[in-house]
C-alpha cells in the first residue's frame, strides 16, 4: 500500500490532514468522504525522501511516550474498559502536544470503523511498522493487552539503550569539547607566534604545525564541504533505498559485517519467534502468523527467507524441514523440530526466543561497552596530533638559534 498525504474541508470550512495508507488515491478520497469532508488535496508521499526523513526527525516521539501508552492502554484494556473509552482517558492525560494530537485522531479513526492496527498505519511518523504489525498480530489473536504489555517493554528497553549511550559518551564529548577550545585558543594565541618568529628567520615551520593552521585557517570551508558530503550521502542513500534490489544487497552486506551481522541476525531470530509464539498461543494458524510475522521483520533477506518458508508450509512441507535449507543456526532448526515433532511447538518457540532475547542482550552490551573507549582513542589521537603541532617548533627554534 502506498502512503498518501490528504487534506479535506467540510460544509463549516473545518479542516482536516494527515496520512493514510491505501492503494490508490480514490481510496483515500473515499475515506475522507465517509468523515464527512470533502478532499482538496491528496499527494503521495515518497518515504525514501530526503523531505520525508527530515520531517520524521522532527515529529519524532520520544519512545517513553510510546512505552507509556502502550502500558496504559493495557492496564484498562485488562480491566475491561472499551479502547475508545481507554484512547480518551490516556489523551486527557497525555502531556505532549504531538501525541495527544495523534491520540485524537486515532479516535477519530476508530470512531469510523478503523481497527487500532489500521489507525495507526495512517501515522508512520509516530507508530513504526513493527509496533503497527505487532497490535495487528494482537487483534487478530484476541490478545492486544498482552502485545501492547511487550511493546511498552520493548520501547522502555530503547529508552534504557539510548540512556547507556548517552552516559557512555558524555565523557568523550567533554573531552572533545576542551579539545577544540584548546585549538582554538591554540591557533589565535600561541601558533601566531611561532609563525611570526620563524618568518623573521626566514626558516620553514614543521608540517605538522602547517597542517594544523591550514586546518584551523579553513575550518569553515571543511565544515561546509562535509555538511555538503553529508547531504548528498542521504539524498543518494535515499534514492538507492527506492529499489528493493538495491535494499536487497545493502541488507546482504549488513549480516556479512562481523559482529554487526550476528547481532541483526539474532536480534531478528527472537523478534520472529517470539511473534510466533504469541500468534500460536493465541488459536491463530500457523500460515497466517508466519505471514504477520515476516511483515514485522526490517531486513529484507530475512524476511525473503521467512516468506519461502511460508510458500513450503502451503505445499504442506515442515517448518523445520524448509527452514534447514535457508541460513538459519542448526540448533534453531532442532529446537523447532522437537517443537513440531512433540507437539509443544509453542513451548519450543518461548524458548528459543529467551534464548535468543539473552543472546542479543549480551551482544548489545558488548557493543555499547566498545563505544567509549574507541572514542577516547580517537580523542587521544586527536589531541596528540595537537600537542605535537604545538611542541615541535620550539625545538625547532634550539635549531634556528
Amino acid at each position: 500500500m502506498t502512503l498518501f498525504y490528504y487534506k479535506g474541508k467540510n460544509s463549516l470550512c473545518e479542516e482536516i490532514s494527515g496520512t493514510f495508507r491505501a492503494e490508490n488515491k480514490a481510496s483515500v478520497a473515499k475515506m475522507i468522504k465517509n468523515q464527512g469532508y470533502i478532499p482538496i488535496k491528496i499527494k503521495k508521499v515518497k518515504i525514501n525522501s530526503l523531505a520525508y526523513m527530515l520531517t520524521v526527525i522532527i515529529n519524532k516521539i520520544n519512545p517513553i511516550n510510546i512505552a507509556v501508552f502502550c502500558e496504559q492502554l493495557a492496564v484498562m484494556l485488562d480491566a475491561g474498559i472499551d479502547i475508545l473509552e481507554s484512547l480518551s482517558a490516556i489523551e486527557k492525560q497525555t502531556e505532549n502536544g504531538k501525541f495527544r494530537n495523534t491520540i485524537v485522531n486515532l479516535i477519530h479513526d476508530i470512531r469510523c470503523g478503523q481497527t487500532l492496527a489500521e489507525a495507526c498505519k495512517n501515522y508512520p511518523l509516530i507508530f513504526s511498522e513493527i509496533m503497527i504489525h505487532m497490535i495487528e498480530a494482537g487483534e487478530l489473536s484476541g490478545e492486544l493487552s498482552h502485545v501492547l504489555k511487550i511493546l511498552s517493554e520493548y520501547h522502555r528497553d530503547m529508552v534504557k539503550q539510548r540512556e547507556k549511550i548517552k552516559n557512555i559518551l558524555t565523557y568523550p564529548s567533554i573531552l572533545g569539547l576542551v579539545s577544540v577550545l584548546v585549538v582554538s585558543f591554540l591557533t589565535t594565541h600561541v601558533l601566531p607566534v611561532y609563525v611570526n618568529i620563524f618568518s623573521s628567520a626566514g626558516a620553514e615551520l614543521p608540517k605538522i604545525t602547517q597542517l594544523l593552521l591550514y586546518i584551523s585557517s579553513n575550518a569553515f570551508k571543511l565544515f561546509a564541504i562535509i555538511f555538503i558530503l553529508i547531504i548528498i550521502s542521504i539524498t543518494a542513500m535515499a534514492t538507492i533505498l527506492t529499489s528493493r534490489e538495491a535494499m536487497y544487497r545493502i541488507d546482504m552486506i549488513k549480516l556479512s559485517i562481523p559482529f554487526i551481522g550476528k547481532l541483526v541476525k539474532k536480534a531478528s531470530l527472537a523478534k520472529v519467534t517470539r511473534i510466533l509464539c504469541i500468534l500460536i498461543s493465541s488459536g491463530i494458524p500457523l500460515l497466517k502468523a508466519l505471514e504477520v510475522t515476516s511483515n514485522t521483520v526490517k531486513n529484507s533477506v530475512i524476511k525473503k527467507q521467512l516468506l519461502k518458508i511460508h510458500m513450503g508450509l502451503k505445499r504442506g512441507r515442515n517448518i523445520s524441514e524448509v527452514m534447514s535449507e535457508k541460513d538459519f543456526p542448526p540448533m534453531f532448526v532442532k529446537i523447532i523440530a522437537t517443537g513440531e515433532e512433540s507437539g509443544v511447538l509453542e513451548e519450543m518457540l518461548s524458548k528459543a526466543a529467551s534464548f535468543y532475547e539473552y543472546e542479543v542482550g549480551i551482544f548489545q552490551e558488548r557493543l555499547v561497552t566498545l563505544i567509549e573507549p574507541m572514542i577516547i582513542i580517537l580523542l587521544t589521537l586527536v589531541i596528540a596530533f595537537i600537542a605535537i603541532s604545538t611542541v615541535m617548533p620550539m625545538f625547532e627554534i634550539y635549531n634556528i638559534y
